[in-house]
């Protein structure tokens, strides 16, 4: 099966759930993978940045990712996200892992020196030829400050092992240079924001590993269902009803369609994100708890815990679109 066949979709960034003492709970954890899997998400995402990865042992990694092959029985492809400053860790990581039946690797490059492209093609030129699995580049400069041209991307995605890229930047021209550049490889493209994914999908790629079907997957199974079967009213209609839940990705002080206008209108431009995401961790898993699935809204510190005043927009949200 090609990479593009395997990896397409709907792929949801798991939540990694914690006891009020910040230990794993499995029991949240495997009740999330049954969860997205019966909601028709076609692939699942571990440890990816909002599964709090670069926050857990490499010990507590391990037992993540058994927890969640055991759970998921292979019913769809789960990719596992990481990434290290040295080289030396991140090989660790794909060796350690790449035995324990998962499908891939999703790796960030998070810097503390600068780092040349030549350093990153020579670290994915390693991963390719010593993980036991395909390997997808996370395209977040934004997060991992290394800011690469779409030619430099290209070139690491013509390594044999690659499986694709995610690509969580909000210029759909960049992306869309990215899909001309791989346009005749067996790589799959995924957008690392739901709120693109028809325009991402329209333009070639393969689907979304996002945060948005962590809340609310079906909404987001529905739009790519209604894209494969060409039915674009109903696709566009369910595109629109993403953006309107805007506030729970990213702020509550703001009106939404403010935010939906705001993000219309960058999404557009060629610019590159500079400045680092707040973390909204505590936000997604309050916003689960609230809507009946047994977890805490408790995540690792130092990132902030959930706020009264966030409890309280969520259930407004919640509430005013019908969701609770």
């Amino acid at each position: 099966m090609s990479n593009r066949e395997r990896f397409l979709g709907v792929n949801v960034v798991v939540p990694t759930p914690l006891s009020e003492d910040e230990g794993l709970d499995q029991t949240g954890l495997r009740h999330l993978v049954d969860f997205y899997i019966d909601s028709g998400c076609h692939g699942l995402t571990i440890m990816g940045s909002g599964g709090e990865f670069p926050y857990f042992t490499l010990e507590e990694k391990i037992e993540i990712v058994r927890t969640v092959v055991e759970a998921g029985r292979g019913r769809v492809p789960i990719i596992v996200g990481g990434g290290y400053c040295s080289a030396a860790e991140t090989l660790q990581f794909v060796r350690e892992l790449g035995g324990f039946g998962v499908d891939a690797f999703l790796i960030l490059v998070p810097t503390y020196f600068p780092v040349a492209f030549d350093a990153v093609y020579d670290l994915f030129s390693t991963l390719c030829r010593e993980s036991a699995k395909p390997i997808f580049y996370y395209n977040y400069p934004q997060q991992s400050q290394v800011f690469l041209t779409p030619e430099e991307i290209g070139k690491i995605l013509t390594l044999d092992g690659m499986a694709g890229i995610k690509d969580s930047i909000l210029s759909i021209r960049e992306i869309s240079r990215h899909l001309d550049l791989i346009r005749n490889r067996d790589v799959a493209l995924f957008s690392g924001n739901s709120l693109s994914l028809l325009p991402i999908l329209e333009r070639g790629g393969s689907g979304v590993i996002g945060l948005l079907p962590s809340l609310f997957p079906k909404t987001v199974v529905e739009c790519f269902t209604a894209w494969q079967k060409q039915d674009n009213a109903t696709a566009g209609q369910l595109q629109e009803r993403m953006l309107d839940l805007i506030p729970f990705l990213n702020s509550f002080s703001l009106p939404a369609w403010v935010q939906k206008s705001a993000f219309k209108v960058l999404s557009r431009l060629p610019l590159k994100q500079t400045g680092r995401n707040p973390s909204r961790h505590a936000v997604f898993k309050e916003t689960l708890r609230q809507m009946g699935h047994p977890i805490t809204a408790r995540v690792r510190s130092p990132l902030p815990q959930i706020k009264d005043a966030e409890r309280e927009s969520i259930r407004e949200l919640l509430t005013r679109h019908k969701l609770s």
